[in-house]
């Protein structure tokens, strides 16, 4: 088996509570997550109604930042749902998919409400319903363990018209997988059948779990995992998928008539490079970044459900994905297996090329395209990011910084967030761990979103967490501080804050201007802090996760007075005068954590009742020493403060 290596990285482990929390007693299950930076609202999908809530604070109901959408089921149409719904869950009135709409003023938004998918188009600001609610099947899905996906698409279809592209299971039982644009219309008329994948076909889609779609350019891309192929054991063997279909593909004449003609996809690798690579095959979720005239896709993978799941992060370029697919060779499947045809097989019109008019291609590349779906070659997600065992990534956010992008990943059922730095150092990407949180919320994460370098938000069953993107004064240390993008270690007070643009460039505030490193100008602005203990006490002296404590340059090892917890603390008990001295954590060939400690011998903690009394009876006459004292300075005082008054000079 191989083995996944994990980076000697420096970060913390945290305990999160939610800044904030939205609840709501009427409500069931909270869901999808849709936000609009422009505005900083934050909308909300659930068992029962739609928010728009304030993502500076969601708990805040005021009349300008909150609306909500009452989402309602009729006595007849819940007696009707629950007479054929396999379970009462089902007949609840639940959001499945939310979008923006109109140039982010209207909320596209599809329901299912009793086992009827329902549309609406809400005013983004008030949540009013914009026109009248229709059901419209192969938008969303009604089961919501259901994996599907869709995106509205306003610009690019034919005849300009708005519309919605679903990755979809649909039937009885959920049978049938589609990729689907239903009919174009505009101005009540239509213009356009609707259009989709061959569902009895399994060549173009077996059984797929769909995690991401996108608008890109001429295209509109699908993420997902599907059956490629069972092997020899009688085990489905799963990959993950990109296909891309033409916006103004319209479905062939004859041959594919409402199907897809420019329909294709590629296999994406996500694997450690080995002399058997190690393969994250299964996608989990995916989100789009568009940095500097470029186009990339994070996706979170998985192995497969074994006792060794595992995860990690790639990463891939439109420019490869698009190439793969514009000039790789085609996969054909015989008896003996598959194989790739030559180029000189590929005819004129390549299948997935787009069309100003699909009726026009004929009848023979049609036929080709119907049967050639699939690249040989495979698109390549670079070096995995954060490969790790025992955890599956679900959901990921990516905020985009000057000089690098930070990606949170979550695990939904452990309630666990990694934070990583990646950025491009010449033709080279690289990564680095920032810190891990352990999220306070009562159950498993449904969805996740992202207000840029505020906040990122959590649904769960009971409600909208909310947590700031960075825990800046619980970071102990000027390394530790400087490694986060978005915090700044303070040089006089000797503590870490939220980086503003006022402080960045203020003098004794420290900021690394370097992706994924420390600060340089840490080694000469922190401070050696000093802590004061007594013959026999226990101290712990916070420290970093995989570090090395040393004292005196000496390495410390555990032993029954010197205990490294799994967090990397250091735990020391019963202190002796040799304890005193300078302790380091150093990790990478950096300090992370200098503290000096001065053990005082005229204190020593008691052993016995006897030292105890004597102690409490030293106490008492220093104490009563110190009141005397006390006295005799405030009569004193009394003394001055009336002779000034007098005018006196008594000395």
């Amino acid at each position: 088996m191989h083995k996944i290596q994990k980076k000697n990285h420096i970060f913390l482990i945290l305990t999160s509570f939610s800044d904030n929390t939205f609840t709501d007693r009427s409500i069931g299950e909270f869901r999808e997550l849709l936000i609009n930076t422009r505005e900083n609202a934050l909308f909300v999908g659930s068992e029962g109604a739609i928010f728009r809530l304030w993502a500076f604070n969601v708990n805040d109901t005021g009349e300008n930042v909150f609306a909500k959408k009452q989402l309602v089921l009729t006595d007849s149409e819940e007696s009707e749902c629950r007479s054929t719904a396999s379970e009462e869950r089902l007949c609840r009135p639940s959001t499945r998919f939310m979008a923006f709409t109109n140039n982010m003023d209207s909320v596209y938004v599809c329901s299912s409400v009793g086992m009827r998918p329902e549309i609406r188009v809400l005013d983004s600001n008030s949540l009013q319903d914009q026109q009248e609610p229709r059901n419209e099947i192969g938008i969303c899905v009604v089961d919501p363990t259901f994996n599907s996906t869709a995106v509205v698409v306003d610009n690019g279809n034919p005849e300009d018209a708005s519309s919605v592209y679903s990755g979809i299971r649909t039937g009885m039982g959920g049978e049938n997988h589609l990729i689907y644009r239903p009919p174009l219309t505009k101005n009540g008329k239509q213009l356009h059948a609707s259009i989709r994948t061959i569902y009895s076909d399994s060549k173009w889609l077996n059984e797929p779990q769909f995690v991401g779609s996108f608008d890109v350019g001429q295209h509109v891309l699908f993420f997902f995992r599907e059956i490629a192929h069972d092997n020899s054991f009688g085990e489905r063997i799963i990959h993950s998928r990109v296909a891309r279909v033409c916006k103004k593909d319209i479905g062939g004449r004859n041959v594919l008539r409402q199907v897809w003609t420019s329909f294709v996809k590629a296999r994406l690798n996500c694997s450690v490079s080995a002399d058997y690579p190690y393969y994250f095959d299964h996608i989990q979720s995916v989100k789009r970044v568009d940095k500097k005239g470029e186009t990339f896709f994070y996706a979170t993978f998985s192995t497969s459900e074994t006792a060794f799941t595992s995860s990690a992060i790639c990463m891939f370029q439109l420019n490869s994905i698009n190439h793969v697919l514009d000039t790789g060779l085609f996969m054909e499947e015989d008896a003996n297996g598959q194989f790739s045809v030559t180029a000189d097989e590929i005819p004129a019109h390549r299948p997935g090329t787009c069309s100003s008019n699909s009726h026009s291609i004929n009848d023979n590349d049609l036929h080709f395209a119907k049967l050639h779906l699939l690249v040989a070659d495979a698109i390549s997600g670079g070096t995995p990011i954060l490969p790790l065992r025992d955890h599956v990534f679900t959901h990921i956010a990516v905020d985009q910084l000057q000089n690098q992008n930070v990606i949170f990943a979550f695990d939904s059922y452990n309630r666990k967030m990694w934070k990583i730095s990646h950025w491009k150092e010449g033709n080279e990407w690289k990564w680095n761990l920032i810190e891990q949180q352990d999220l306070k919320i009562s159950s498993k994460i449904n969805d996740v979103a992202l207000l840029p370098s505020e906040f990122f938000f959590i649904t769960s069953t009971s409600g909208v967490s909310q947590f700031s993107v960075s825990r800046c004064p619980t970071l102990p240390s000027c390394a530790l501080c400087s490694l986060d993008p978005y915090c700044s270690w303070n040089a006089i007070t000797s503590k870490c804050a939220l980086k503003t643009k006022t402080n960045e460039k203020q003098v004794g505030w420290v900021s690394s201007s370097w992706a994924g490193r420390i600060s340089p100008e840490c080694s000469a602005v922190e401070k050696l802090s000093v802590k004061d203990v007594y013959l026999g006490d226990g101290i712990k002296i916070s420290g970093v996760k995989g570090g090395v404590w040393q004292k005196d340059a000496q390495e410390i090892e555990n032993g029954h007075r010197h205990m490294i917890t799994e967090n990397g603390d250091l735990v020391i008990l019963d202190m002796d005068v040799e304890d005193g001295g300078t302790y380091e954590c150093v990790k990478g060939n950096v300090v992370l954590m200098r503290e000096r400690v001065v053990v005082h011998e005229n204190c020593a903690r008691p052993t016995s009742v006897a030292e105890y009394r004597s102690c409490q009876r030293e106490w008492c006459k220093k104490a009563d020493a110190y009141k005397a004292a006390l006295n005799i300075w405030s009569d004193s005082n009394k003394k001055n403060v009336q002779c000034k008054a007098n005018g006196s000079n008594i000395h």
